[in-house]
């Protein structure tokens, strides 16, 4: 009872508030708004004089006898009152009590009639009305519904009147009565009958008959079915069928609501598919919403058997396998339907029928249409990703053996059934076959193994088989690559070995690269006892070849190098960490770090990829996990995994990794630094600090030792090549080390930290000054931890970097202010001293010569301004920096303060400085400054424009647009006319000088206040600028109504392209037998253009056998797939045959050359080396911005002489570009955008 009482207060609330605003509208300029706020008013003084309370039942009856007084004889004739009345009865009706509304339905009904059935009626009449109509409804119980007394009033003929508008070519009356339609069958009426049992509403039989009959009427009278002969027009069809889609919306409303009826779910599945055939795709978007809304409803468990009996009617009005229209909608509401049923109802009961769901999609791969089959496939596809849960396919004992029994027998009958759409009968849909079984095997996951090897090995061979020409190949590859990354490279490799070191079987190196790109989380162990051992078998063939030049010991080379390439990757989540990365292999690979210098990288990789894989999965929540990989590979294994590491070899590790870091030039140590940064991530405290000793303590020898010798001088080769590939000296290699460790070290060894940088940062050296400041950098980045510790010493810090702002060397400037950022954000309130002592530095560095610098002053000057900003009114002590300059509050005026002092002196540059610095602080901070403040700014800075100095004018100019632009209009108008004249003046008397910049200035004012504003406030000599820019915009204009007019006239112009691109690829590709003759070549095109679609078709089904004379195909042999292509085999010529006999001399002897070593054809008759060979001689090269770039054949000089050992020949200039005439010309500069104020 308490709850009702805090309902019904809450709603009469609710009802005031909605009131109240109405009322605060009596003096609207709208004249809707105030009309309803007088009879607002008017109602409740009635209700005063009356000493009637205002609740919902006296608003509700007076503003019903009001609409009484509108009606005469059944009809309206006061629309815009009627108005006004219905709309507070919409209002009022949802506070009523319903009993009132149910006892008086046919009194209401009767008086709101007249408006429902107006033909004047406007749209807000008939909104009001059905939105009060909607609340009768709602009131009304499950006797008044089935109305068995049979009353001529009924709900269910005022329902009907809500049907009707529910197809109203008004889209606002329409959306309101189809809404109403859906909240009256959402709610089920009051019954005496078990409320537990769920029940259909009364109503909602009447309005689904009302949609389905009204939907087949308007199909039949617009016969949609043949539409797609009549017309090829969507934008005709689609405004033919307004009322058609009006109907599929309230269908789809009230199938999205579940308040569809089950025996009539069959017609409307059957009217849906029918309107799926036809060509207008807003008709179909809207069949498919439609099933879309039947799914949606039924998200409940008491669904299941509504479901599966929809989901039967669907399965039984399954079209023909060669239907080119229903066949795809078909199969996109199949995975739909599967897909919600498993989502939202019970995925382990839609999973059991996958085999036969399987069986009947998988038919129309039979198809001869390609479409239909692309659209099986991506049926099978989505029902394969979205039908089938990760819960339902774990392994015991998380799931019991019953449930693990079920799925596995559902697995083995989907792989029997795909089994069979690899054989000869399913050859022209193979590509979409292979698709499925490559979504099955990243699905099932370890499941997969061992039902669909037999596909593995099937598919395998297709792509063994290195048929030139053959299409399947990039299919096979990506089925091979799915199948390695879901049940691993062991099970893959037992099935496809790689046969590298046994000439008389099949060799797969084609396996290499893509074993590289898909190995994760599989057995290290395997690849160390089983992979890593073939490159022996090649080290030791290279090395016993006598030709180092020959192209099978390249071969051989890049075998070995492509086995060694998969090292990182079988370290990515490696099961077996803790058994497969033993001392042993960890004292084989430290050995190779030494040795092998081309190794290093791949070595290094490996071993981040240990550490950064296992923390990465480690730190991961349960929130985040999908369930198959927590079970198979769980966050507490890779915790235990990091702790193997740390304990056992990170230290080891660590020793290695600094020795190599110390033989490596400059520019070749990221990858070293990588690795020794993720094993600084998991060592322990302990081991952290007794490194960081070690390394201080060889710092402290090295610059005592350079410094002895003389050879740390300011000098700063580091951008030399020479410098760059050479090994840098001992101490900055322990600086680096040092800067490494920052982020790392306790806080116990702060103190030491900053005694080296104290030290380092007033050696005269760049590389020394450099790694000094990303000492604090680096450890004022990630602050969070340290905190409490290091902002103590921030004062301390800012004190050195004062006393050394003179000796800092210019090159190590950019990595002082990027420290200065990051101390200022942590500046304490009491020290904001410090920044008066580095101001002017900073502005200084605004005109540097060094990019960098430029910008890393302009991010710490606005740095600045927001630590003002948030230490707003805080006392700056500047005596301690200097005596002579008074102490001053925080404020962003301040900042704007110092730079104009800063502008003061005479010096051009550190003028010029300030005023640029002052552009940039104007333009973050201007919102933060009144008015009359920014002006003053403004004529401060204007002074500078009559300098002669141009160093000086170049930034007063920026500084002055961004004011200009900035300050309000009614501000800068006043001074405009005194501003373009100086400008103008400046342009004349530095004789044009500053012309551009003056002329996009112009250009910017005028975007601004118009041309007409600025044309009146030019000189009139001067006017010849504002002409040229009017001149340039009018024809920039014209240039492009002309580019749109062109493209306007010629609609098929982006097509030519394209088909001018394929129909190239078609002549270089295309295999023919004969060659036509030019003089057909017009007949030809013009024949093609017509009969391209049937073309197109009939060569998508073009098949041919590809087999010798000796050998007939076997159409019964597995393998028989691989010998059918799409593609015509090439046949042999006069000229073929000439060239495979070339090899014979005139008395029929054959000549035969042995100067190659036996031992190095051990792989030569093997087709996947011969076209490893083929693929570096014809293959692409990387290059610029890395991309791949394919060689031109038929030019000697662009193939690669494997034997000749002269590099100088025919070298082409390497810094030139060719121009048309051949001539080589200078390399041309590249162009930086920079953003300057």
């Amino acid at each position: 009872m308490d709850d009702a009482k805090t309902d019904h207060l809450i709603a009469i609330m609710d009802m005031d508030d909605k009131l109240a605003k109405i009322r605060s509208q009596i003096n609207s300029k709208l004249e809707n708004q105030k009309k309803l706020a007088l009879v607002l008013t008017t109602i409740e003084d009635n209700l005063k004089q009356q000493n009637q309370s205002a609740t919902p039942i006296t608003y509700f009856i007076s503003f019903l006898t009001l609409l009484d007084q509108c009606c005469v004889n059944n009809e309206i004739n006061d629309l815009p009152l009627a108005t006004c009345a219905l709309y507070f009865l919409d209002l009022i009706s949802q506070y009523t009590p319903p009993k009132l509304l149910n006892s008086k339905f046919s009194d209401i009904l009767v008086r709101i009639a007249p408006a429902l059935t107006n033909e004047n009626a406007d749209a807000p009449l008939i909104r009001s009305s059905i939105g009060f109509l909607e609340s009768l409804l709602l009131a009304q119980d499950w006797k008044s519904w089935n109305n068995s007394n049979n009353y001529k009033i009924s709900p269910k003929r005022a329902l009907s009147a809500l049907l009707d508008l529910s197809l109203d070519p008004r889209p606002k009356v329409r959306k309101r009565a189809q809404e109403a339609i859906v909240n009256i069958l959402k709610k089920n009426p009051n019954s005496n009958s078990d409320s537990k049992i769920k029940k259909d509403h009364p109503a909602a039989n009447y309005a689904s008959e009302f949609a389905l009959n009204n939907l087949i009427t308007l199909i039949n009278d617009k016969s949609i079915t043949k539409s797609k002969h009549q017309s090829k027009d969507s934008s005709k069809e689609s405004s033919a069928n307004p009322s058609i889609i009006h109907n599929l919306q309230l269908i789809t409303l009230i199938t999205s609501s579940n308040s569809w009826p089950l025996k009539q779910i069959t017609p409307l599945c059957d009217i849906l598919l029918e309107i799926c055939k036809s060509a207008d795709q807003f008709l179909i978007s809207s069949a498919f919403a439609a099933f879309e809304g039947m799914f949606k409803s039924m998200t409940n468990e008491i669904d299941s058997t509504k479901f599966i009996q929809v989901l039967d009617i669907i399965f039984d009005l399954k079209p023909s396998l060669n239907d080119p229209h229903l066949a795809p909608s078909w199969l996109a509401v199949i995975a739909k339907a599967v897909s919600s049923f498993s989502s939202n109802i019970n995925s382990l009961e839609i999973l059991l029928k996958l085999p036969t769901i399987f069986k009947s999609v998988g038919s129309y791969f039979l198809s001869e249409n390609s479409n239909i089959t692309e659209s099986a496939s991506q049926c099978l596809i989505a029902i394969i990703v979205d039908g089938i849960n990760d819960k339902d396919l774990l392994l015991p004992p998380i799931v019991n053996d019953e449930l693990f029994g079920k799925v596995d027998k559902v697995i083995e009958e989907i792989a029997k059934a795909t089994t069979d759409y690899l054989t000869v009968r399913y050859r022209h849909s193979a590509n979409d076959v292979c698709e499925v079984i490559s979504a099955l095997f990243v699905k099932l996951r370890k499941r997969a193994n061992p039902y669909f090897l037999s596909h593995l090995e099937l598919i395998g061979n297709w792509r063994s088989n290195e048929q030139e020409g053959f299409e399947l190949n990039e299919i096979s590859e990506k089925v091979i690559a799915s199948a390695i990354s879901s049940i691993g490279p062991e099970i893959v490799l037992n099935v496809l070995p790689l046969n590298l070191t046994d000439s008389k079987r099949i060799g797969r190196a084609w396996l290499l690269p893509i074993l590289r790109d898909n190995v994760s989380m599989s057995e290290l162990n395997y690849y160390i006892n089983n992979i890593l051992p073939i490159t022996e078998f090649f080290n030791n063939k290279i090395q016993s070849s006598n030709n180092n030049e020959s192209v099978n010991i390249k071969i051989f080379q890049t075998i070995v190098d492509q086995i060694w390439s998969l090292l990182p990757y079988f370290c990515f989540l490696p099961t077996d960490l803790q058994t497969a990365f033993s001392d042993d292999f960890a004292a084989k690979l430290s050995g190779l770090l030494y040795d092998e210098v081309h190794l290093r990288p791949v070595i290094c990789n490996a071993l981040k990829n240990l550490v950064i894989t296992e923390r990465e999965r480690a730190n991961e929540t349960s929130e985040e996990n999908d369930v198959i990989l927590e079970q198979q590979f769980p966050s507490s294994k890779a915790k235990s995994d990091l702790d193997y590491l740390s304990k056992t070899k990170a230290n080891k590790l660590l020793s290695v990794l600094f020795n190599v870091f110390t033989q490596i030039p400059m520019d070749q140590r990221n990858y070293v630094a990588e690795s020794i940064e993720a094993y600084f991530t998991i060592s322990s405290m302990d081991d952290m600090v007794a490194t960081f000793n070690k390394v201080c303590t060889l710092l402290r020898k090295a610059l005592d030792d350079e410094l002895k010798d003389g050879t740390l001088t300011k000098e700063d080769n580091s951008k030399t090549s020479s410098a760059r590939n050479s090994i840098p000296k001992l101490s900055v290699t322990m600086m680096d080390l040092i800067v490494m460790m920052t982020k790392y070290i306790p806080s116990d060894s702060h103190n030491a930290l900053l005694t080296i940088f104290n030290e380092t940062v007033r050696i005269e050296n760049s590389q020394i000054q450099k790694r000094s400041y990303r000492i604090i950098s680096k450890l004022l980045e990630d602050n969070e931890s340290n905190s409490s510790t290091i902002i103590p010493l921030i004062p301390n810090i800012m004190q050195v970097f004062i006393e050394t702002s003179t000796i800092t060397l210019p090159s190590a400037r950019a990595q002082r202010l990027e420290g200065l950022e990051k101390l200022i954000k942590l500046l304490p309130k009491d020290s904001l001293h410090y920044i008066t002592g580095i101001l002017s530095e900073v502005i200084d560095s605004t005109r540097s010569a060094n990019e960098k610098t430029r910008t890393t002053s302009f991010t710490l000057l606005i740095q600045i301004g927001n630590k003002f900003k948030e230490c707003q009114g805080e006392i700056v002590k500047n005596t301690l920096i200097d005596s002579e300059i008074p102490d001053s509050q925080a404020s962003i005026q301040e900042l704007f303060l110092m730079c104009c002092a800063a502008a003061g002196p005479e010096n051009p540059h550190q003028r010029s400085a300030a005023i640029t610095a002052l552009s940039c602080i104007f333009y973050e901070f201007h919102n933060d400054l009144e008015i009359s403040y920014q002006k003053e700014l403004m004529q401060f800075v204007e002074v500078f424009l009559h300098q002669n100095n141009r160093e000086v004018i170049k930034p007063t100019l920026g500084f002055m647009k961004v004011a200009i632009l900035s300050l309000p209009e009614e501000e800068v108008l006043p001074e405009l006319k005194g501003l373009l004249t100086e400008f103008l003046l400046i342009n004349t008397n530095h004789k044009n000088h500053f012309k551009s910049k003056i002329k996009h200035l112009i250009e910017r004012l005028i975007r601004r206040f118009g041309f007409d504003v600025i044309d009146n406030y030019i000189p009139e000599e001067d006017k010849k600028i504002i002409n040229g820019i009017r001149k340039a915009k009018n024809k920039a204009k014209r240039t492009k109504a002309a580019n749109s007019n062109e493209e306007n006239d010629d609609p098929n112009g982006a097509g030519n392209k394209t088909s001018r691109l394929s129909a190239y690829d078609k002549a270089l590709y295309e295999d023919s037998d004969s060659d036509d003759s030019d003089d057909e070549g017009e007949e030809t095109t013009k024949s093609n253009n017509k009969n391209k679609k049937s073309n197109k078709s009939k060569k998508s089904q073009d098949r041919f056998i590809s087999e010798s004379k000796d050998a007939p195909l076997d159409l019964l042999d597995e393998k028989a797939l691989s010998h059918i292509s799409t593609s015509r085999p090439k046949k042999f010529s006069k000229k073929n045959v000439e060239k495979l006999t070339g090899f014979n001399t005139k008395n029929g002897k054959l000549i035969i050359n042995e100067n190659e070593n036996e031992n190095d054809d051990i792989l030569s008759n093997k087709n996947s080396l011969n076209a490893y060979v083929e693929a570096v001689k014809q293959g692409p090269i990387r290059g610029q911005k890395n991309k791949l770039k394919w060689k031109k054949t038929g030019n000697p000089a662009d193939e690669i002489d494997w034997n000749s050992d002269d590099e100088s020949k025919g070298d082409k200039p390497k810094n030139g570009f060719k121009s048309k005439s051949g001539r080589i010309g200078k390399s041309q500069p590249k162009f930086k955008s920079k953003k300057k104020f």
